[in-house]
């Protein structure tokens, strides 16, 4: 099998784009795999998917990941297409995701690496910068947000945690139910939580409890957005109906003022 033959089949290529050549840098400690495409190829738009004829190339870069111990680089000259409807744009590739330096599977290998380790050890185990590191987790989040449903909570958390030498704060929003991060609210402000909750309504209708750990203004602020809700059908917003009664019985100081 010729090295061009087993990068195709360990990179999964498919029509239209093949490997040209393998080349090895000694020196470097560097493998380069260079990628083309069949002429006459023609290419969906990454807006409306309307296939075009290429209008021209860009080159472009990516990191693999290592081949026995040396870094290992992917080169394409990306075609760009005219659509009739939305003008030049450069087509999406199957290996990377648009702005990244790096293959998809590499920033796979990477966010798994960051799930149970250090952001420095990752960095250093992969060999790359601060910023690379951050720009995989960005786009990883970018797409969990994409793919996040509405489905309505049932349970929530809210908690505050802090950043940056404990000088940032943020407010973050758990579905106890599923077990994953809801949302992350800018600092810990009383009006940021309130307004999070009462946009929220459609996605709170079924929700049955909550549970903070955060400071004084915000619970004012969730106390206050669960009275503005109280008027729908939220089995939360009764039961704080039923606590508010219960909390006014309970300070009435005579039989006339309980009743």
């Amino acid at each position: 099998m010729q090295d061009s033959e087993l990068y195709e089949k360990l990179l999964g290529l498919k029509e239209p784009w093949f490997v040209e050549k393998v080349s090895l840098d000694l020196s470097a400690a560097c493998v380069t795999v260079i990628l083309g495409h069949s002429k006459g190829a023609t290419f969906p738009c990454p807006v409306c998917g309307q296939f075009r004829p290429v209008y021209d190339h860009h080159k472009r870069r990516w990191r693999h990941l290592d081949t026995c111990g040396f870094t290992t680089m992917l080169e394409a000259e990306v075609p760009r297409i005219s659509c009739r409807e939305h003008g030049v744009k450069q087509v999406n590739v199957p290996w990377g995701e648009p702005g990244s330096r790096f293959m998809a599977l590499f920033e796979a290998v990477a966010l798994s690496l960051l799930k149970v380790a250090s952001l420095s050890d990752v960095t250093r185990h992969l060999r790359i910068s601060w910023d690379a590191a951050s720009g995989i987790m960005e786009r990883a989040v970018r797409r969990g947000l994409a793919r996040r449903d509405r489905t309505p909570l049932t349970r929530i958390g809210i908690d505050e945690t802090s950043f940056q030498k404990r000088h940032e704060y943020v407010t973050v929003v758990f579905d106890q139910e599923r077990g994953c991060v809801v949302d992350v609210l800018d600092r810990r402000k009383k009006e940021t939580l309130k307004t999070w909750l009462i946009a929220q309504e459609g996605v709170l209708n079924k929700l049955e409890s909550d549970s903070m750990d955060i400071w004084d203004a915000s619970i004012g602020a969730v106390r206050e957005s669960i009275r503005l809700l109280a008027r729908s059908s939220l089995k939360i917003a009764r039961a704080w109906r039923i606590k508010e009664a219960a909390g006014e019985l309970l300070r009435a100081k005579n039989h006339e003022e309980a009743t």
